[in-house]
């Protein structure tokens, strides 16, 4: 009983190009409102819109997500969020997801969904849940992947799940500059059966953002630890860029021919690297730059 004729309503919100304005929402309206008032307060909204944008950040852990997400009032609970990336359960419908539920190893993991949680600014519902939210990032993980990916994959000998760890390791330990580079490194240490020796894997066990690992944190009892053990650690540690996810199927060939082993932090601020083929030169490097890694820590108040 707002209105008088449907009919004229519809037709004068057309003529006077108001019909496409019309935005969705709850009003309050009353009887006592002529048509143009109604039609004044519905063009112009309700101050609640019915979507929103969340951006996930390249290198961002799921815990990074979760604390963001619940920072920015888009999901209630992180502990929701944070079990549902856990388990990864109700997400076996997607292929990847399956896959490594499918592993024997799965159990060691933080979280199963690490790393398959796409970094990218997504439009998504005011009332979507955490689970809803979850999909939607996942979807653009498996957009993001194509059938050329999996080729090269299989030609390098790994897996979706070995791409998207060694990407996530490769995002944590260097610039975009520098992936390339990083993804050589690894994969010559891979293919000569040595461990990876990365701190970044350490760090994500841990917890930690410390620069300059002790002796105790190297040796800690962990799936994630590549330097007990040989080979990539149980899972992503990140989730990954698209440039970081190139660089793992694509190393710098000149520094795979040349035979990079080793590479450390030149410059934490900046976070330029330097690259060794030697194990001594490794070490002298290690020798003259940590000095600088343990004032970076002490600088923001990490000891």
């Amino acid at each position: 009983g707002l209105i008088h004729n449907h009919t004229v309503f519809k037709y004068v919100t057309d003529f006077m190009g108001k019909g496409q304005l019309i935005q969705s929402g709850e009003y309050t309206l009353s009887k006592s409102m002529d048509m143009m008032q109604i039609m004044d307060q519905l063009t112009t909204g309700d101050g609640k819109p019915n979507t929103r944008m969340i951006t996930v950040i390249p290198g961002w852990t799921v815990e990074d997500i979760a604390a963001q997400l619940f920072a920015d009032g888009v999901i209630q609970s992180e502990e929701e969020f944070l079990n549902l990336c856990k388990t990864g359960e109700e997400y076996a419908d997607y292929y990847f997801i399956a896959d490594v539920l499918a592993t024997s190893d799965v159990s060691q993991r933080k979280y199963v969904l690490e790393g398959y949680l796409s970094p990218n600014t997504y439009e998504i519902y005011t009332s979507a849940t955490a689970g809803d939210i979850i999909e939607k990032l996942l979807g653009q993980t498996e957009a993001a992947y194509p059938a050329t990916y999996d080729e090269r994959a299989q030609e390098l000998g790994m897996t979706m799940d070995d791409v998207l760890t060694l990407a996530s390791m490769i995002e944590r330990e260097a610039k975009t500059a520098d992936f390339a580079k990083v993804s050589a490194v690894f994969h010559n240490r891979l293919a000569q059966d040595m461990t990876l020796g990365s701190d970044v894997t350490i760090k994500y066990y841990l917890n930690s953002e410390k620069m300059a690992l002790t002796d105790s944190d190297l040796s800690v009892e962990s799936a994630y630890n590549t330097y007990r053990n040989k080979g990539l650690p149980v899972g992503p540690i990140c989730n990954p860029s698209t440039d970081a996810i190139v660089a793992a199927l694509y190393p710098d060939e000149q520094y795979r021919q040349q035979g990079y082993l080793y590479f450390c932090s030149k410059d934490p601020n900046s976070g330029e690297l330097y690259f060794s083929k030697t194990l001594e030169e490794h070490e002298a490097a290690v020798a003259q730059y940590r000095p600088l890694w343990i004032e970076y820590d002490e600088s923001r108040g990490i000891e």
